[in-house]
């Protein structure tokens, strides 16, 4: 309640002041400064206990804030399939930077190298990464999309790491999965 008396307060204020400040300037008259000044004073008064309000409540507005999940529902299913169809054999990780699997020795630009892929396998004696996995919804359609795959996919051709990429309904043929991760990986 004290809220909105607050956000109504501050709109009221803020009107007051822009038109009394206004008219003070067209007309000249000693009480429409006044006033202008008054809605002034009022408005910082709300604007203060309007945000030690939020503040006292823990609802600030804040710039960020955590992800409901880690992985999207889509990505949730596809990581069960990768998990049972490498059966232990290699470990499998969601959402790896292309910087933890791919080294641009003497540069100091690696930009290109904090896109992310979307899974990454990797050999587990030697931590050796062997593929990477794209799991690709409609968004892949758009144009910026696909170019940016295909920088992706420039980038791991040039360091020597296959990438492959499954759409919504491939990710769930688990054969077809299995094949073809085994097929990228010998």
């Amino acid at each position: 309640m004290k809220k909105r008396l607050y956000i109504l307060g501050t709109v009221v204020c803020t009107v007051v002041a822009v038109t009394a400040s206004y008219f003070y300037a067209d007309k000249g008259n000693a009480w429409l400064l006044a006033a202008s000044c008054s809605a002034v004073i009022l408005l910082l008064i709300c604007v203060v206990n309007l945000a030690r309000l939020y503040r006292e409540k823990g609802t600030a507005v804040r710039l960020y804030r955590k992800k409901a999940q880690y992985l999207t529902l889509p990505e949730q299913n596809f990581f069960r399939v990768l998990k049972s169809v490498l059966c232990g054999r290699y470990e499998v990780y969601p959402q790896a930077p292309l910087v933890s699997v791919i080294d641009k020795p003497n540069a100091s630009f690696r930009n290109e190298l904090f896109r992310i892929a979307d899974f990454v396998v990797i050999n587990p004696a030697t931590t050796e990464p062997l593929l990477l996995i794209e799991l690709n919804d409609s968004s892949h359609n758009r144009a910026d999309r696909r170019a940016r795959d295909q920088r992706v996919a420039g980038i791991c051709a040039d360091a020597g790491i296959p990438i492959i990429a499954f759409t919504i309904p491939e990710s769930k043929d688990t054969e077809e999965v299995k094949r073809r991760i085994f097929k990228a990986i010998k």
